[in-house]
Protein backbone atom coordinates (compact mmCIF):
# COMPACT_ATOMS: atom_id res chain seq x y z
CA UNK A 1 0.00 0.00 0.00
CA UNK A 2 1.51 3.34 -0.71
CA UNK A 3 1.27 5.93 1.66
CA UNK A 4 2.05 10.19 1.02
CA UNK A 5 1.52 12.30 3.71
CA UNK A 6 2.48 16.11 4.59
CA UNK A 7 2.77 18.36 7.96
CA UNK A 8 0.21 21.57 7.89
CA UNK A 9 2.34 24.02 6.47
CA UNK A 10 3.61 21.55 3.38
CA UNK A 11 6.96 21.46 4.25
CA UNK A 12 7.56 18.06 5.36
CA UNK A 13 6.15 15.37 3.08
CA UNK A 14 6.38 11.50 3.44
CA UNK A 15 6.03 8.46 1.41
CA UNK A 16 5.89 4.78 2.28
CA UNK A 17 5.46 1.63 -0.63
CA UNK A 18 5.61 -1.21 1.94
CA UNK A 19 2.71 -2.83 3.42
CA UNK A 20 1.25 -1.67 6.81
CA UNK A 21 2.52 -3.58 10.21
CA UNK A 22 -1.46 -2.28 11.98
CA UNK A 23 -3.75 0.42 12.06
CA UNK A 24 -4.88 1.09 15.05
CA UNK A 25 -6.05 3.71 17.80
CA UNK A 26 -4.04 5.01 20.83
CA UNK A 27 -6.13 6.08 23.93
CA UNK A 28 -2.69 6.74 25.73
CA UNK A 29 -2.22 9.86 27.98
CA UNK A 30 0.70 10.73 25.71
CA UNK A 31 -1.23 10.25 22.66
CA UNK A 32 -4.39 11.94 24.60
CA UNK A 33 -1.88 15.45 25.00
CA UNK A 34 -0.45 15.63 21.54
CA UNK A 35 -3.57 15.72 19.97
CA UNK A 36 -5.78 17.30 21.91
CA UNK A 37 -8.22 14.99 21.90
CA UNK A 38 -9.31 11.07 23.49
CA UNK A 39 -7.03 9.42 21.34
CA UNK A 40 -4.92 8.98 17.99
CA UNK A 41 -5.50 7.13 14.86
CA UNK A 42 -1.95 6.02 13.50
CA UNK A 43 -1.06 3.30 10.85
CA UNK A 44 2.54 1.70 11.44
CA UNK A 45 4.88 0.90 8.51
CA UNK A 46 8.37 -0.88 8.51
CA UNK A 47 11.19 1.76 9.23
CA UNK A 48 13.04 0.80 6.13
CA UNK A 49 10.24 1.77 3.71
CA UNK A 50 9.72 5.27 4.81
CA UNK A 51 10.93 8.50 2.44
CA UNK A 52 11.12 12.06 3.68
CA UNK A 53 11.88 15.41 2.11
CA UNK A 54 12.28 18.42 4.35
CA UNK A 55 13.46 19.10 8.08
CA UNK A 56 12.39 17.66 10.64
CA UNK A 57 12.92 18.05 14.52
CA UNK A 58 12.59 15.36 17.12
CA UNK A 59 11.12 15.02 20.54
CA UNK A 60 11.99 12.38 22.84
CA UNK A 61 10.88 10.94 26.09
CA UNK A 62 10.25 7.73 28.17
CA UNK A 63 6.69 6.20 27.78
CA UNK A 64 4.67 5.04 30.36
CA UNK A 65 6.43 1.79 30.21
CA UNK A 66 9.77 2.77 30.66
CA UNK A 67 10.74 2.74 26.78
CA UNK A 68 11.98 5.64 25.04
CA UNK A 69 9.55 6.98 22.25
CA UNK A 70 10.61 9.59 19.79
CA UNK A 71 8.25 12.13 18.09
CA UNK A 72 9.33 13.48 14.77
CA UNK A 73 7.22 16.74 13.97
CA UNK A 74 7.97 19.79 11.17
CA UNK A 75 10.06 22.20 13.02
CA UNK A 76 7.92 25.11 11.39
CA UNK A 77 4.07 24.26 11.80
CA UNK A 78 4.82 21.45 14.55
CA UNK A 79 2.30 19.27 13.38
CA UNK A 80 3.92 15.30 14.69
CA UNK A 81 4.13 13.47 11.65
CA UNK A 82 5.06 10.32 13.22
CA UNK A 83 7.00 8.28 16.07
CA UNK A 84 9.25 5.71 16.37
CA UNK A 85 8.58 3.69 19.78
CA UNK A 86 11.53 2.02 21.09
CA UNK A 87 9.33 -0.98 21.53
CA UNK A 88 8.22 -1.45 18.56
CA UNK A 89 11.61 -1.80 16.86
CA UNK A 90 11.56 -1.34 12.77
CA UNK A 91 8.42 0.44 12.96
CA UNK A 92 7.51 3.82 11.91
CA UNK A 93 3.85 4.92 13.63
CA UNK A 94 2.58 7.34 11.05
CA UNK A 95 -0.35 10.11 12.54
CA UNK A 96 -3.60 9.25 10.02
CA UNK A 97 -4.41 12.53 10.16
CA UNK A 98 -1.92 13.47 8.25
CA UNK A 99 -2.26 11.25 5.39
CA UNK A 100 -3.07 12.80 1.76
CA UNK A 101 -5.79 9.99 1.97
CA UNK A 102 -7.00 9.10 4.90
CA UNK A 103 -9.82 6.71 3.70
CA UNK A 104 -7.65 4.05 3.79
CA UNK A 105 -7.19 3.58 7.49
CA UNK A 106 -9.22 1.38 8.44
CA UNK A 107 -8.71 0.53 12.48
CA UNK A 108 -7.73 -2.89 13.41
CA UNK A 109 -7.07 -2.54 17.02
CA UNK A 110 -6.69 -0.07 20.03
CA UNK A 111 -4.68 0.12 22.85
CA UNK A 112 -5.21 2.16 26.36
CA UNK A 113 -8.83 1.72 26.40
CA UNK A 114 -8.50 1.49 29.75
CA UNK A 115 -7.40 5.41 29.95
CA UNK A 116 -10.18 6.20 27.08
CA UNK A 117 -12.26 9.24 28.60
CA UNK A 118 -16.48 8.86 28.71
CA UNK A 119 -16.24 11.60 25.90
CA UNK A 120 -14.19 9.83 23.49
CA UNK A 121 -15.10 6.45 23.86
CA UNK A 122 -13.34 3.17 22.13
CA UNK A 123 -15.43 1.33 19.00
CA UNK A 124 -16.87 -2.08 20.14
CA UNK A 125 -16.32 -3.60 17.04
CA UNK A 126 -12.39 -3.18 16.98
CA UNK A 127 -9.93 -5.36 19.11
CA UNK A 128 -9.07 -3.90 21.98
CA UNK A 129 -6.46 -3.33 24.60
CA UNK A 130 -6.65 -2.17 28.18
CA UNK A 131 -3.04 -1.12 28.13
CA UNK A 132 -0.38 -1.37 25.06
CA UNK A 133 -1.21 -4.18 22.63
CA UNK A 134 0.39 -7.45 22.58
CA UNK A 135 -0.31 -8.55 19.39
CA UNK A 136 -1.41 -6.98 15.97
Amino acid sequence: MRLTGKCLCGQVHYESNLPSAFMGKCYCKDCSNESGTGHITTVAVPDAGLKLTGILSEYTKMSDDGNRLTKFFCGTCGSTLFTRPEKLQGLVVIRAGTLDDRSVIEPQLQMYVSRAPAWDRPDQNIKSFPEMATEW
